[in-house]
């Protein structure tokens, strides 16, 4: 089952968006261990290190989230908790009374010790800044990002998942992914919650066996 087709058929709420999207979603059941392929990405939160607006961001702006959790890229790559993601913001529409959007690419995960890592990142999901494991939408957890992203996904999420802003991304993309608001200028606290997939830059990952 795709992404986007899960993510729009999702009407009752935050914590029904989060177990559909690590589950059905990618037709795992637990327990089932999946091989990482060349180009699939792994799964994993991150969270927006400074606040993004429509109406002040620039084409070019540097934009960085740091990793809630540590990950095995599909590579062998290990990137640890409070790994630095670094990219740019490569197109903004500010609203001028329509709609408005914010296009995003991250390419560099920095470590703790410095050392930087050309990755290929995009994004599966996105929840405002108080989601978390003592979430206001009143659910016990916040769902785990998906274990495999396979490289033919393609991310709709609907816009009542994040302050009536809208995601969109495909994992064969050049962008991370694509922020939209159909009216009014968007904002993206920091702190705002990224489920991110990550992966090689170059997609040339070696199969993994889990």
């Amino acid at each position: 089952m795709r992404l986007n087709r899960c993510i729009k058929s999702v009407s009752v709420g935050l914590a029904t968006a989060s177990f559909v999207f690590a589950g059905a979603a990618f037709g795992q059941s637990a327990g089932t261990a999946q091989p990482v392929r060349s180009w699939d990405l792994v799964g994993v939160n991150a969270r927006l290190d400074h606040a993004l607006d429509s109406k002040s961001a620039k084409q070019g702006e540097t934009v960085t989230a740091r990793l809630d959790e540590g990950v095995k890229t599909a590579d062998g790559v290990k990137l640890g908790r409070g790994t630095q993601l670094t990219g740019t913001v490569t197109k903004v529409e500010p609203a001028k009374g329509g709609p408005s959007s914010l296009t995003l690419v991250f390419t560099t995960a920095q470590t703790k010790d410095g050392k930087q890592i050309p990755v290929k990142v995009t994004l599966l999901s996105a929840y405002p800044d108080s989601a978390n494991k003592a979430s206001a939408y009143g659910v016990n957890d916040v769902s785990e990002a998906p274990r495999h992203v396979s490289s033919t996904e393609t991310i709709d999420q609907d816009s009542r998942m994040l302050n009536h802003i809208e995601l969109h991304a495909k994992v064969q993309g050049d962008a991370s992914g694509t922020f939209v608001k159909k009216d009014g200028d968007l904002k993206l606290t920091a702190g705002t919650l990224l489920q991110v997939g990550i992966g090689p830059a170059n997609g040339n990952a070696t199969n993994h066996g889990e």
